[in-house]
């Protein structure tokens, strides 16, 4: 008996190997943006800190040049701050490209999926169809010889 042969199977091989590598990618994009907010995060926090500290030493006299010292670390913060929503931004817009090509490829994934599994019920069925007229034959087979026997 044939076995099943599924003739778009290297094309279904493919799209799962592609599949695996845009989830290997999206799980690889997200950890970067997970580490990018945890990023921003921490230097928010640095931010609020110094600006406490600051806010502490006003009753204080405090030299030009350590509120010099302060602007800049401001400034560097916010540099930062901005540069790290502009990742986070760019991050963001590749994981909804990676997001919406992986859909496209489990669709076809799964098409691919459904015309096989609609194949094999046909060969199973056709298969079905083909040994029951083999057993039917059989049978008639059987059926004229013992009538044969009996004549």
């Amino acid at each position: 008996m044939m076995r099943y042969h599924f003739k778009l199977q290297p094309l279904l091989d493919k799209e799962r190997i592609y599949e695996g590598e845009f989830i290997r990618g999206l799980k690889s994009l997200t950890n970067i943006l997970r580490e990018e907010k945890d990023k921003l995060e921490k230097i928010k926090g640095q931010q609020e800190e110094c600006q406490k500290k600051l806010e502490k030493r006003r009753g204080f006299h405090v030299e030009i040049s350590e509120l010099r010292l302060y602007e800049e670390y401001f400034l560097q913060l916010e540099n930062e701050v901005i540069n790290s929503r502009y990742m986070l931004d760019q991050m963001t817009q590749k994981i909804e490209i990676v997001q919406a090509e992986l859909s496209r490829i489990m669709k076809r994934r799964k098409a691919l999926e459904k015309l096989k599994e609609k194949g094999l019920s046909e060969y199973v069925n056709t298969m079905q169809l083909s040994l029951n007229k083999e057993m039917d034959e059989i049978a008639m087979l059987n059926f004229s010889k013992r009538r044969e026997g009996n004549v």
